[in-house]
């Protein structure tokens, strides 16, 4: 399955850049998933986890967040949250 690019910013760095397959974040109104070829979509975001599968079937990398919001198109996922670290 295609993969899109996926960032992670907080506004004093880049947490995380790079290719993915899945990526699931902690919307306000609940948990959502993205593949590639998404519909456009921002949303504001919750305190939780963003999780982002880089290979399909593969582990997770976990990224602790803080508010924020999520910016999808069919080619890239941006998060931008208040706080973010790896966990």
């Amino acid at each position: 399955m295609a993969k899109f690019t996926c960032d992670i910013v907080t506004p004093e760095a880049k947490c995380y850049t790079g290719e993915a397959h899945f990526v699931v974040v902690p919307g306000t109104e609940g948990e959502m998933g993205f593949l590639s070829g998404h519909i456009p979509l921002v949303s504001t975001l919750s305190d939780g986890v963003v999780r982002v599968q880089e290979n399909e079937g593969g582990p997770f990398k976990e990224f602790a967040v803080e508010g924020g919001y999520v910016q999808v198109s069919g080619t890239k996922v941006i998060v931008l949250a208040d706080k973010a670290e790896l966990r």
